[in-house]
């Protein structure tokens, strides 16, 4: 017998490292799988979009203008210190600071979210906005319950019925500001009247009948603030440049309520807006109150001074001076004038040394609305009190470890430095100015000194009320002008589109929901087969077992629908029957039958379908016309073949027992030609030593005299040891594996064998494989005869084309 050798992975096709086809073919198999996840999850998906209330997005625009750099000789690039801040860097600032949550919480203290209205709906409750029937008053200072549904419903205008609808709520506590979740209180319900307070140890409100109806009902939400401002501060609210050249941003917050969501947007850009101006009205205001301080102490002494020198014109009768004495008080009162404002800064320098030790920058007056002209320090106190203040928004939303905020720290830090260095040359500067006048003021008092007494008394409360009179006009003039530039005030930014109600929802979340439902719907059954290929250890997968073998792969015998085993004699022209024809022929093409053949079909457990596979694979043998006999070699079950319609004994026990000594009697007959049996014979106490005698040896010498094939149906080898010694005496050692009966981790001990064992000419035969993947290697059920009664017409159009590559003969492999 001339002997070629097989691929190690199949008979006819090389595998490729990875088969796409066979990935998707294997989970197309459970197409019915996939259909009814899509359509779970797709009836899940629109009982959600019917349960959820559409969302609207309201839009609106607005405006950050480039601000002025008021500091421009300390410029010097785009973080340095003292200059305006880069554009990008500004537009980013801004956008975080509408997003702020001390911004939101001005616009909410506005708007009468805390209260809302909903009336029931057969799948969502639709909220209400300014058309209510009635109007909630909720006591904030008092316990509440918020975030639940709470239902109200009356049917006279006198009396309500007030009932918890769900089974938690958050309980706010003013007093600590804390949000514990709390159990439903109470369920029943409870009557009430209109206009009196509805108090509870966890809740206080007061329900009014707007439109005076006689029955309705509503259900309504307190909401805390707290919880609003999460919720218009969180992901339903964006902020984004509306073009990467302009400085013009996007406001857009989704909502359930459109109108609602007009009217936030269009309340926090106003109150963005008044927060602006009152930083910058922040300067003239300070000025204003430290003018006002001023002015109050003057206003006294001018006035004291005026009825000092009143009195003394009435008691002395004087009311004109020399000509000399006057030279010398206009000289005395211009210098005495010069000297109180040099004072006058002194005593501001030193205040705002005082303000810059305590860090009070906000209290901080810039010089030149005292009417200081110091243009450098004019300018970087301008410039702190604008960090001061931009620090304070930025605190809002973020904290002192953020990079920006760090920043303007670092910028306040070196703008302080330079403050006090100028203060300290200004100081300086004032000192001399006030020495030099000090000492310009004595000289001109000893030419006072030669006037006569009365005139100099004249003189000295002409000069004290002039004075006095002089400050007081300076200072009302200075506050005037810090009065009209807090009225011409006017914010930097600006809204350039205010927000518009649409009543269009937005068809995305619904089309999300449905996409997701798609995506779900096929990766939940690939999951679950995933899991199911993974976690059983069973074969399911054909090619996968292919790859795994390390022995060739002779035939696959599809599903046996026929309650007959004999499938090849039954069924002459069916696919099964053909399945064992071409494993008949993949057998010749790997042995050339120049000599008899001796075959065993073995399997590693029982149930495998060894005997049906030796039953057919003789059956074949003999319609060919070759000379077969099958013999059951498993002693350990007794009577094998009874679809054969033959005896149970004797049989091969009884001949190897010595019990019979002529072989040809216990040999029978079927009633089919070329074909004989001998069955195993009665039960022995030791089959395997019978096995493994001369004497089976010297009956399988004799069987070879007359019959070309020998097919030998042994017990499983996974059980019993006999079955090793057989494929010692044997020529093909055929491994059966039966699909969803076989377990995985067969093929490692089949591959063991040849490995370590070193057993030679050991072949598998995959058994029971279904239609489906019987269909995709080409040896699909359809094509004969017998098979098309038994299958769809459509179903048969499908696989006619698979068909046609499989009808040529499978080529010879060496």
């Amino acid at each position: 017998m001339k002997q070629t050798t097989l691929p190690s992975s199949q008979l006819f096709h090389a595998a490729d490292d990875i088969d796409y086809k066979e990935i998707l073919f294997k989970y197309i198999k459970y197409w019915p799988l996939f259909a009814g996840s899509l359509v779970g999850f797709l009836l899940l998906a629109y009982l959600v979009n019917l349960h959820n209330p559409p969302i609207y997005k309201i839009e609106s625009k607005f405006l950050i203008k480039e601000e002025e750099n008021t500091l421009n000789f300390l410029d010097m690039g785009p973080s340095t210190t003292g200059g305006v801040l880069p554009r990008g860097q500004k537009i980013a600032n801004e956008i975080i600071l509408l997003k702020s949550r001390t911004i939101a919480e001005k616009a909410l203290e506005q708007l009468p979210f805390d209260v809302e209205y909903y009336s029931k709906g057969f799948f969502i409750n639709t909220e209400l906005y300014q058309k209510y029937p009635i109007q909630v008053q909720v006591d904030w200072n008092h316990a509440q319950l918020s975030n639940g549904a709470i239902g109200i419903s009356w049917k006279d205008n006198s009396t309500f019925v007030v009932e918890l609808l769900d089974k938690e709520y958050l309980a706010f506590d003013p007093k600590n500001e804390k949000r514990l979740q709390m159990e439903r209180p109470f369920r029943a319900q409870r009557n009430f009247k209109f206009n009196e307070w509805v108090e509870f140890p966890f809740m206080k409100f007061r329900v009014s009948n707007m439109r005076s109806e006689s029955e309705g009902s509503v259900i309504v939400k307190f909401r805390d603030n707290e919880s609003l401002i999460s919720q218009y501060t969180g992901d339903s609210f964006t902020v984004a440049s509306a073009d990467k050249l302009s400085s013009i941003l996007s406001l857009s917050l989704e909502t359930t309520q459109p109108q609602k969501g007009r009217d936030y947007l269009n309340m926090l850009m106003n109150k963005f807006l008044e927060k602006e101006l009152d930083n910058k009205n922040l300067i003239a205001q300070n000025t204003i109150d430290f003018i006002d301080i001023q002015l109050s102490g003057i206003s006294d002494s001018l006035s004291n001074a005026q009825n000092t020198l009143e009195k003394f014109r009435i008691k002395n009768r004087v009311n004109n001076i020399s000509q000399q004495g006057s030279a010398i008080s206009n000289e005395l009162a211009n210098l005495e004038k010069q000297l109180a404002e040099a004072e006058f800064k002194k005593g501001y320098y030193l205040n705002l040394l005082e303000y810059m030790a305590r860090e009070e920058y906000t209290e901080i007056i810039v010089p030149s609305g005292l009417g200081i002209e110091d243009p450098i320090l004019n300018n970087l106190i301008e410039e702190l009190i604008r960090l001061q203040a931009e620090k304070s928004r930025f605190l809002a939303s973020q904290t002192e470890d953020s990079p920006t905020v760090v920043e303007v720290n670092r910028r306040i830090v070196q703008l302080t430095a330079s403050i006090n260095e100028a203060i300290k040359n200004a100081s300086d500067n004032t000192n001399l100015i006030i020495s030099d006048l000090k000492k310009r003021i004595f000289k001109a008092q000893n030419q006072f000194g030669r006037l006569p007494g009365t005139e100099q008394d004249l003189l000295n409360f002409e000069r004290k009320y002039s004075l006095n009179e002089n400050i007081y006009t300076f200072l009302v003039q200075r506050r005037a002008e810090a009065a009209i530039l807090l009225a011409s005030n006017r914010p930097s930014n600006e809204i350039s589109e205010h927000a518009v109600l649409t009543f269009l929802p937005m068809k995305l979340k619904p089309l999300l929901n449905y996409f997701m439902a798609l995506l779900l719907g096929v990766i939940f059954p690939i999951t679950l087969i995933f899991i199911k290929d993974i976690f059983s250890i069973y074969i399911s997968d054909v090619k996968e077992i292919e790859q795994k073998l390390r022995v060739p792969v002779l035939g696959f015998i599809g599903e046996n629908k026929e309650d007959s085993p004999l499938v090849v004699f039954n069924q002459s022209r069916s696919s099964i029957t053909e399945s064992f024809r071409a494993l008949r022929t993949n057998i010749n093409f790997t042995f050339q039958m120049d000599k008899k053949l001796t075959l065993m079909v073995t399997s590693m457990i029982s149930g495998e379908g060894k005997t049906f596979c030796a039953m057919n694979l003789a059956s074949v043998y003999a319609i060919g016309t070759k000379r077969t006999i099958l013999i059951g070699c498993d002693m350990h079950k007794g009577f094998l073949f009874k679809d054969f319609n033959i005896s149970s004994a004797p049989g091969l026990s009884s001949y190897l027992c010595s019990q019979e000594d002529d072989l040809k009697s216990i040999i029978q007959k079927s009633e089919f030609p070329y074909l004989d049996i001998l069955v195993p014979g009665p039960v022995p106490p030791n089959p395997a030593e019978l096995l493994i005698s001369d004497r089976f040896v010297m009956m399988l010498t004799e069987l070879k005299q007359h019959y070309d094939v020998i097919i030998l149906d042994s017990a499983p080898l996974g059980v019993m040891n006999e079955a090793l010694y057989l494929t010692q005496v044997v020529d093909v050692t055929i491994f059966v594996l039966r699909q969803y009966v076989s377990e995985k981790k067969f093929t490692s001990d089949i591959n063991s064998l040849k490995q370590n064992r070193g057993l030679k000419n050991l072949y598998v035969v995959m058994n029971d494989v279904s239609e489906d993947q019987l269909n995709h290697k080409g040896y699909g059920y359809g094509y004969y005869a017998e098979d098309k009664a038994k299958i769809p017409f459509l179903k048969r159009i499908s696989i006619k084309n698979k068909k046609r590559k499989s009808d040529s003969p499978p080529k010879k492999v060496s």
